[in-house]
């Protein structure tokens, strides 16, 4: 199941200021997309466990429920965006009847009663297949009732005793009374394995021959790095994605991406202030310092600026740091109380857009 989150924008392609602003997202944000990637798939209940077995699923770190062989993660604390005043107002949708609809569709209202959603990709396209893992308060029989209205005909059966509705490419999970799964089976079934401490997460790092070649530079790294150490607040928002030859190619021209850079990552936290931060991880120092002169030299790019204020979003640049550390890039903006109203004005404008398909317009 996904939601207007994950839904598609694609405005006309021959719009220069519309397709300028939609290459800055996809370099800000990672929604460039790639081919998709095959999931690895699960042959037997607990197959190639990695770690203690649990007596019960333990769906406490959304994380930790993700599998292995995924290339994006987006991690949204959904509670936190509602009642920022940065970006509650984008997050609440006007129209009343298409939010009692969208409930009723999937069963549960995704803007008021979900606090936390995971969506993890084998590509990072729109049409990749995605895993969806969401927390909240959540009646189990309505999310089941909408899968079966949605996919006449689904089956039942059990993975580790927990009921798995099927239909064709589609499938659905309750792991708690507060917790569900729904994407592809192979990775539902794979998600209840971690639920139960079976199976390696999309943290851990590669166990294949290719290992070395990402070694120190995987999702984990990346996530590690940006969350901090334990006890630090959690984000609003947090992704990690894993640059391949798929991406490189997608995002083209754009701002052509080095062969070195394996891994970025994003974090997003809303409170007084927004704070933006992004984590590049690349083979060797000297890829990163001529990345981070690139970076630099397009934030402080006039016609970057123009096209950022264009949407009331010059903020987000204004002040923004980027910095080279050995093989690792840094970007770092902050946003502060007095810009909050022009850009919460932005991000409504932007959110509005999506999930009417049109071209965002100046707030």
């Amino acid at each position: 199941m996904t939601t207007e989150l994950t839904r598609r924008h694609s405005g006309p392609a021959g719009r220069r200021r519309g397709s300028r602003f939609a290459s800055i997202l996809a370099l800000m944000v990672g929604l460039g997309g790639a081919g998709c990637t095959p999931w690895p798939e699960p042959t037997t209940p607990g197959s190639a466990p990695a770690g203690l077995a649990r007596q019960s699923p333990d769906d406490t770190e959304l994380a930790a429920l993700v599998p292995a062989g995924v290339q994006t993660v987006i991690e949204l604390n959904l509670d936190q965006l509602r009642r920022s005043p940065f970006t509650g107002e984008a997050l609440a949708d006007p129209d009343a009847v298409g939010r009692e609809r969208s409930a009723f569709a999937l069963g549960v209202d995704a803007g008021a009663d979900l606090d936390r959603v995971v969506y993890a990709t084998g590509g990072a396209g729109p049409d990749a297949p995605t895993l969806v893992i969401a927390q909240g308060r959540i009646r189990t029989a309505n999310v089941e009732a909408a899968f079966r209205e949605r996919h006449p005909g689904a089956t039942v059966d059990a993975w580790h005793g927990l009921p798995v509705l099927t239909k064709g490419e589609n499938a659905l999970a309750a792991l708690s009374p507060r917790t569900f799964a729904s994407g592809p089976p192979g990775q539902v079934r794979a998600a209840i394995d971690r639920a139960f401490g079976l199976g390696r997460d999309f943290r851990d790092p590669p166990n294949d021959a290719d290992s070395s070649k990402t070694e120190g530079r995987g999702h984990g790294v990346a996530r590690r790095d940006l969350v901090g150490v334990a006890g630090n607040a959690a984000p609003a928002i947090l992704i990690t994605m894993s640059i391949d030859e798929g991406l490189r190619t997608r995002i083209g021209d754009a701002f052509p991406l080095p062969r070195e850079l394996r891994t970025v990552g994003l974090r997003l936290d809303v409170g007084e202030s927004l704070d933006l931060r992004a984590l590049g991880l690349l083979d060797d120092r000297d890829a990163a310092a001529i990345l981070a002169r690139r970076l630099g030299a397009l934030i402080g790019d006039r016609d970057t600026r123009r096209t950022l204020a264009t949407f009331g979003l010059a903020s987000l640049v204004d002040g923004a740091k980027v910095v080279a550390e050995g093989a690792r890039i840094r970007v770092a903006t902050t946003v502060g109380p007095d810009q909050r109203t022009a850009v919460a004005a932005a991000l409504r404008t932007l959110m509005t857009a999506l999930r009417t398909g049109t071209e965002p317009q100046r707030p």
